[in-house]
């Protein structure tokens, strides 16, 4: 089966389907959902494209198993990043266990895995219903997963008793994940001329008290509680713009950061957070004006250590539990209903030009993914 998982690697990789709302180099995600729509007719497995906007479609598709009336929902992104500094990022590189280009390790080596075993189960009817999705924006918006969500699952006999998202986590099960959302404070001044201070109201001063008062809510944090597998929440400041020129006294400035979040943490204290730095803005000395709002937000996700999170843990050879920093489409599924965990290979270089899959690790899950279906 490794030389199958290779070439479906290679014929993914080789598909431009860089996110083209991260890079001027995307097309988006149409033509490799069409192919792999295409992958699963050929199996004769029921298959789906569903169109998002143009060029942005996910794949569906769902194989019905001897026990119809349970559902196992696999599913991985179709989207990368972008291409900028590498020289061949669409040719799979082989060199000894590692399998270089874009969207191997982040995540097509985990699509991958999917299609090995939809060709497996075509052949050997599963115990259970598979249902095989791949998602397109996941590394923007999560509009793929967002019309999976709406779209697709409602369609399903019934829900699916767990989802596994075959992100990256080094074969261990990514039983947890931090959330995230982003914020914007806004200061209004008065412009006037740099040798004339007096009569304009500096923006950018103000600034500082913001830095001061998230920097102070970053170290309360790292005294809190850790999360067991997840370590603590933290934040940090992502964008500063401001002023026109420098010998104007600058009119506005903006700041805009990032706040990543655990399992449990609660909505007010977010917006308690983003009060206090508000008010130490307006208590800044000036005559400014001050806004801040929340601009995205997206869920932690956390599964219960149940009996079938076991099995999997079992299957791939007794691989420890973690929680993953980063944020993935689990949350949304985890959200609506369908326990959550992460489960994929290892490897190096996620959003890198040296991004690279190991081999014996792509195959290493798609046997142990293979013995768990086997044993439910």
């Amino acid at each position: 089966m490794k030389q199958e998982l290779i070439h479906i690697l290679t014929d993914l990789v080789a598909i431009n389907s860089v996110n083209p709302g991260l890079s001027k180099a995307g097309q988006g995600e149409h033509e490799i959902a069409e192919f792999i729509h295409h992958y699963f007719r050929k199996l004769n497995i029921p298959s789906n494209i569903h169109s998002i906007q143009v060029d942005r479609s996910n794949t569906t598709a769902l194989l019905e198993g001897k026990n119809p009336a349970k559902i196992l929902l696999m599913n991985g992104h179709i989207d990368t990043v972008g291409i900028e500094g590498m020289k061949e990022p669409f040719t799979l590189r082989k060199d000894e266990d590692r399998l270089y280009g874009r969207g191997t390790y982040d995540m097509l080596a985990g699509c991958t895995v999917q299609m090995g075993l939809a060709k497996y189960f075509s052949q050997n009817p599963p115990p259970l219903s598979l249902a095989f999705t791949f998602v397109a924006d996941e590394e923007n918006l999560s509009m793929g997963m967002e019309h999976l969500v709406d779209h697709f699952l409602p369609t399903l006999p019934v829900k699916p008793f767990l989802g596994i998202f075959m992100e990256p986590t080094e074969e261990a099960i990514g039983i947890s994940h931090k959330g995230y959302t982003w914020y914007e404070l806004k200061i209004e001044g008065l412009a006037a001329h740099g040798s004339r201070p007096e009569e304009g109201i500096n923006a950018i001063f103000p600034l500082a008290s913001a830095l001061q008062e998230l920097d102070m809510i970053n170290q309360e944090l790292s005294k809190e509680t850790p999360h067991p597998y997840l370590g603590h929440a933290t934040l940090h400041p992502g964008l500063v713009q401001g002023g026109s020129a420098q010998s104007v006294i600058a009119a506005e400035a903006t700041l805009n950061w990032e706040r990543r979040t655990l399992p449990g943490e609660s909505q007010e204290k977010l917006d308690s957070e983003l009060n206090r730095v508000k008010i130490a803005v307006e208590n800044a000395q000036g005559d400014h004006q001050v806004s801040v709002k929340q601009l995205f937000s997206r869920p932690p996700n956390e599964a219960g250590d149940d009996e079938i999170i076991q099995k999997l843990c079992a299957a791939a050879g007794g691989k420890k539990y973690d929680g993953m920093s980063y944020w993935a489409d689990s949350a949304l599924a985890s959200k609506a209903g369908i326990p959550s965990i992460l489960f994929g290979p290892a490897g190096h270089g996620a959003h890198a030009i040296d991004e690279w899959v190991s081999e014996k690790s792509l195959v290493n899950c798609y046997e142990a993914m293979k013995k768990f279906i086997l044993e439910l």
